[in-house]
């Protein structure tokens, strides 16, 4: 199977959908159909080891120059913005393997963010697929590559190829749905208002189920290319960054300027390194006195790839009683030591960020087990904080490595579904909504299972023994 994705400006959204096809079990190659990007989606695709193909923007002719490349029986479309959940990922390899070369399958449609209103939208949507059999390109597209070609592939037409393709192949093929939800971001209804794009869509459709000219049509759909997305102009004009490397500094500052570096603040959070209480997930397959010791190496190394940089350090510690035990393991060369604020993560990095940023600044908070973390990175964190209000590292996993802020935002901190595949995403929602301008870092992954640690250390050259 091959998964085509089309692209531009998606460096934010793109990583975490990448993230979850690495953990797909099904054979599959990626293609990142690219229409035009000038914030490093190429790169970051090469650099997840997709295939990259030029195109001309418009995610019909991405997506036919996708297909075009291909070269596995099955393919798979892909928007940007979705994420491929486990219970999708299982669905998705069981409908493969009962499938015949005319069937053609569609995910459930799912909102990815909490909230009454978005429940709305999927009942929607489910009554309009019952109603007039049809769905959105948010849901996914599975079909053989014979029976793709054979129906010309998606229509040269603006928008709504994903309509104009679900109507052809009723007449060909038979429809059999993937019984699993394909979550698409929020981010086009939290631009234009909920009710403006949920209106809108509706009338669109129904204009172009009369009859319409999907050509004229496209006047009343805001534009899906450069800038349709707020955050999506990042690392403008980005050379192309090794793997593993941090973006070089681009771009003017935001408006208001920049700041000077001695007001920087780099909090890294950590706790004491006691069996039972660390890495309670990698403890279960490794033991808890292996999975201390792993996270005490882990531990030690981040901060010392920290130490020295332009900005005060600062290791804030948990439980209260730890400090001394905290300074023996980590040293105090170059590193201030607090105490964590109580109450859960969120309140946590709230309380963290609103003492770092009291006197203005800019400050960022990143983790003690991601071993990829180096002064380089964190000054790329910084650089980006001179022209967005958020800066963010996404995890594969969901989550995120590193938040920086300009100004205090205790909302980003609240009502956050911790320890799951949804932090990043409903932490990026909250920016949408607030209306500030975000940057994304490439990914990195951190430590949570012993597949983590063997890949890590894979990684390692031969010889190198930093980690045991």
């Amino acid at each position: 199977m091959e998964v085509v994705i089309p692209c531009l400006n998606e460096v934010e959204a793109l990583p975490r959908l990448l993230g979850d096809l690495a953990q797909l079990e099904v054979a599959h190659g990626v293609v990142v159909a690219d229409g035009g990007s000038r914030d490093g989606t190429p790169e970051l695709a090469e650099a997840w080891g997709a295939r990259v193909v030029a195109s001309a923007p418009g995610r019909a002719r991405q997506m036919n120059a996708g297909a075009a490349v291909a070269r596995a029986p099955w393919l798979c479309f892909l928007h940007a913005d979705v994420r491929l959940p486990p219970s999708a990922r299982t669905a998705l390899a069981l409908w493969l393997a009962r499938a015949g070369p005319r069937d053609f399958g569609t995910f459930a449609f799912a909102v990815d963010a909490p909230g009454r209103m978005w429940r709305l939208v999927e009942a929607g949507q489910r009554l309009r697929e019952g109603l007039l059999g049809l769905a959105y390109g948010d849901q996914g597209l599975l079909l053989s590559a014979g029976l793709f070609r054979e129906v010309g592939g998606f229509p040269p037409l603006p928008f709504l190829e994903d309509v104009a393709i679900l109507r052809t192949l009723r007449k060909v093929g038979t429809w059999k749905k993937i019984p699993a939800a394909l979550p698409s971001s929020p981010r086009r209804y939290l631009q234009e208002g909920f009710f403006r794009a949920w209106l809108r869509n509706a009338l669109v459709i129904g204009l172009y189920l009369a009859g319409a000219d999907p050509h004229k049509l496209v006047r009343l759909y805001p534009s899906r290319g450069e800038g349709s997305h707020p955050s999506s102009r990042t690392l403008r004009g980005s050379s192309s960054p090794a793997p593993g490397e941090p973006p070089p500094r681009q771009g003017a500052p935001a408006k208001g300027g920049g700041y000077p570096p001695g007001e920087r603040r780099l909090l890294v959070f950590v706790k004491e390194p006691v069996v039972g209480r660390v890495k309670t997930r990698l403890a279960r397959e490794v033991g808890g006195e292996e999975a201390a010791r792993i996270y005490r190496e882990l531990g030690r190394q981040v901060v010392d790839s920290l130490r020295g940089g332009a900005y005060r350090l600062t290791v804030l510690f948990d439980p209260p009683e730890a400090r001394e035990a905290v300074g023996r393991w980590l040293g105090e060369e170059g590193v201030e030591f607090r105490p964590q604020a109580p109450g859960d993560l969120g309140q946590r990095l709230e309380a963290a960020f609103a003492e770092a940023l009291r006197e203005g600044g800019v400050a960022a908070a990143v983790g003690s087990d991601i071993p990829g973390v180096n002064r380089r990175w964190v000054e790329a964190a910084f650089q980006a904080l001179e022209r967005a209000d958020v800066v963010l590292g996404p995890s594969p996993d969901g989550g995120y490595y590193l938040i920086g802020l300009r100004r205090p935002a205790p909302d980003l901190f609240r009502n956050i579904p911790w320890s799951s595949d949804q932090v990043l995403a409903v932490t990026r929602n909250k920016i949408l909504a607030l209306g500030w301008k975000s940057e994304l870092l490439p990914p990195l992954p951190d430590v949570d299972t012993l597949e983590d640690w063997l890949r890590l250390r894979e990684q390692l050259p031969p010889g190198e023994s930093r980690f045991s």
